[in-house]
């Protein structure tokens, strides 16, 4: 248990932090910007990312440019929060480190797949190289599967990596390969939770994290139905293999013949109540629609550091989702109105 001193120090930090995180005044503003650069320069001189964006020309922004540095936002409050961390705080900074790193790795290997891998160095975020045990600027070197597992060999990924080599010149099997690698990612930081010697704690900290995992599943199980129309076979071996919910339950949805009946099955569950109380516009929205009300509630209500840095590091991904989805939308010249259907909050 970390002392109550670090403990009141992760709770006031995070709370600050969070009271800094947009507003709905600042969406709108966001949401009636023209154009990209008006975007950029909105967040970089009205809002809590300006040091991220300092230093950026916000009349040559795009995504490609914007979205590493808003990201080194998140890095930097992680490094921030994680100084006043104990043992198990501790685990829960490496697990969100370890979900970067994952997504810097598997970046690197889409670009390789598709041919580009020398474009990985514009959207390499530096500060993450800061804290990270592994090199980003190490990947901007790579060019091949060989070469990533050579910068890698000494990382707890190079299993994973090793695992999935591409053999007679077959492509990457990326999606394969990234749940591998955040699903070991998931079992260290389980390891931590059933460790832990303090069994209100465990429980909170296990309720927290399995229910994370549950919303995740269903967001996959609907995405694959939905939009792949994937048969169960298909979509068992792409879910995260822990969670709440029975395995019983899990199989039931993946082979409901539907998205609706997902929904139906899952009123027998204790996401049934959750989701019962969801606003969204569109399917694909329920993970964060259903994280950002799990996590508000524990952030607000929680004695509990880890539960409360975990929250605001979930809610700050949804908040950096809904400025890409911006960017994005008001890049293609989408309405105001159709705009804001895009965002969670």
């Amino acid at each position: 248990m970390p002392s109550t001193k670090a403990s009141n120090a992760i709770l006031a930090k995070a709370r600050a932090m969070y009271g800094k995180c947009l507003t709905d005044s600042d969406y709108q503003q966001l949401l009636d910007c023209k154009t990209v650069s008006e975007v950029a320069a909105y967040l970089k001189t009205r809002t809590n990312y300006g040091s991220a964006l300092t230093g950026m020309n916000e009349n040559d922004a795009h995504r490609g440019q914007l979205e590493p540095l808003l990201r080194q936002n998140i890095y930097y409050d992680v490094s921030a929060l994680s100084r006043y961390a104990a043992e198990t705080s501790l685990a829960f900074s490496e697990f969100i480190v370890g979900n970067m790193e994952v997504q810097q790795i598997i970046r690197c290997l889409t670009l390789v797949n598709i041919g580009r891998p020398d474009e990985y160095v514009y959207s390499m975020p530096l500060s993450l190289d800061n804290f990270s045990k592994i090199s980003l600027k190490a990947l901007t070197s790579v060019r091949t599967y060989d070469d990533i597992l050579e910068v890698l060999k000494s990382s707890k990924y190079f299993p994973a990596l090793q695992k999935f080599r591409p053999k007679n010149g077959e492509r990457i099997r990326i999606a394969e390969l990234e749940l591998e690698l955040n699903n070991r990612n998931y079992a260290a930081v389980i390891d931590t939770i059933n460790k832990s010697d303090n069994g209100k704690d465990k429980q909170e900290l296990n309720d927290l994290f399995n229910a994370i995992l549950d919303f995740n599943n269903i967001a996959r199980i609907i995405r694959l139905k939905k939009y792949y129309k994937f048969p169960a076979e298909k979509i068992k071996p792409l879910l995260i293999p822990y969670g709440k919910l029975k395995p019983k339950t899990i199989e039931e949805f993946c082979e409901a013949e539907s998205v609706r009946e997902v929904f139906e099955l899952s009123r027998s569950t204790y996401l049934g109540k959750l989701m019962s109380k969801l606003q969204y516009n569109d399917q694909t929205q329920i993970t964060d629609v259903l994280l950002s009300m799990f996590c508000k509630h524990h952030l607000r209500l929680s004695p509990n550091p880890t539960i409360v840095m975990i929250s605001y590091v979930y809610l700050k991904e949804i908040e950096l989702r809904n400025i890409v989805n911006i960017i994005e939308s008001t890049r293609y010249g989408i309405s105001v109105d159709e705009k804001k259907k895009l965002l969670v909050r």
